[in-house]
């Protein structure tokens, strides 16, 4: 067997069928881990000895670092560490990724093409990756429910429903687009601000404190893996 699957939660096993389906794993050696952080110390314990061969190691776990992840596996195992967001599931997605020490050469390339195959792969310091994936798992779930608003009042107004996700996802990507490529931060870039303005800085107040707080919680996971006894 080349592939190695363990764990799988909603998110972590869609993005592991998308790459199946992309063909990334093919005739390559991996192993992907996608359990609960507190679990990860165990697993790899477990599986130890099954990684003589050294395949790529591909850690989904928040809150571990690869640099305790490294310090599990026989020496010289490739490993890399990534959080893929929901937009990944459709090759859209923003993901962080920490390449290990020993994720060279041909290894480096095959993570890279599966991080492609997941959409934009960011190369992140270990230490901010709890940060990164706190604001890009956050990030969704707030846009979506203005998406949902969008296409609901245009619905509302005699739109049918796919005219309406059209128009709203088109407006998403041009908004993007423009914070991506003009130098004014956001709120310098609203035109209609006299029509019913969200109020700036209790959206921006809600979203810091929710970002904050899932970075905290993985943050604070980190000393209880590191405390849990290594055999």
């Amino acid at each position: 067997m080349r592939i190695g699957i363990i764990g799988a939660g909603a998110i972590g096993g869609a993005v592991i069928d998308r790459l199946l389906t992309v063909g990334v794993a093919k005739n390559n050696l991996i192993a992907w881990l996608a359990v609960p952080p507190l679990e990860m110390k165990k697993v790899l314990r477990a599986i130890r000895d099954a990684l003589k061969h050294r395949p790529l190691i591909v850690s989904f776990a928040a809150a571990m670092p690869l640099t305790l992840i490294q310090t599990l596996l026989p020496a010289g195992t490739p490993a890399v560490r990534v959080n893929p967001n929901s937009p990944s599931l459709v090759g859209s997605g923003f993901n962080p990724v920490v390449y290990g020490k020993n994720a060279t050469g041909s290894a480096r390339a095959l993570a890279e093409s599966f991080v492609a195959a997941l959409g934009t792969g960011y190369e992140v310091p270990d230490s901010k990756m709890n940060l990164y994936t706190a604001l890009t798992a956050v990030g969704p779930t707030y846009f979506l429910p203005v998406f949902d608003a969008l296409i609901a009042a245009g619905v509302a107004g005699g739109l049918s429903r796919a005219d309406a996700v059209q128009a709203a996802v088109q407006t998403a990507l041009g908004t993007a687009a423009m914070v991506s490529h003009r130098s004014e931060p956001p709120e310098q870039l609203k035109l209609y601000t006299g029509l019913r303005p969200l109020k700036d800085a209790e959206v921006r107040d809600l979203v810091s404190k929710a970002i904050a707080e899932a970075a905290s919680r993985m943050n604070g996971l980190e000393p209880q893996i590191a405390s849990q006894p290594d055999n």
